[in-house]
């Protein structure tokens, strides 16, 4: 019996390693940005403009910070702001919401133009991907 109890604790030490190996190697849950898009590419003062974003996740990801910047007026202002915690599921999960448009864009220091939508998902404070989507805002 004594003669065996090497081989049966390599046996065992192989086994170990292997499942460390497995379970290193499939990785932390990640999430990645499929798209950002918005309802219109053309918006006048006052309208209401969709905000699309489809988020891809290997894992369940709780506590995801997706955060939503855009429309940057001349004085360093977003007119377009939100940060939203999200659960995230496997696979595709599909976000949406609305933001009014100030109700006189020059007022509000907003020209005529193409503004930036940047979208970026975070989770433990590690940002995990960036997005932006481009819109035109006429007077």
């Amino acid at each position: 019996m004594q003669r065996h109890l090497p081989y049966i604790a390599a046996a065992i030490l192989i086994v170990v390693a292997a499942v460390a190996i497995f379970t290193l190697s499939s990785g932390i849950a990640r999430a990645d940005i499929l798209s950002v898009s918005t309802d219109k590419d053309l918006y006048h003062s006052n309208e209401v403009m969709t905000i699309s974003v489809k988020v891809t996740s290997s894992g369940t990801l709780d506590n995801t910070l997706i955060t939503i910047e855009g429309i940057e007026d001349r004085y360093g202002n977003y007119h377009v702001s939100r940060e939203i915690m999200a659960n995230l599921t496997p696979g595709t999960n599909p976000f949406a919401w609305e933001f009014r448009l100030p109700a006189c864009s020059s007022c509000a220091g907003i020209s005529a133009g193409t503004y930036m939508i940047n979208v970026t998902i975070a989770r433990d404070g590690v940002d995990m991907d960036k997005m932006s989507h481009e819109v035109q805002i006429a007077p």
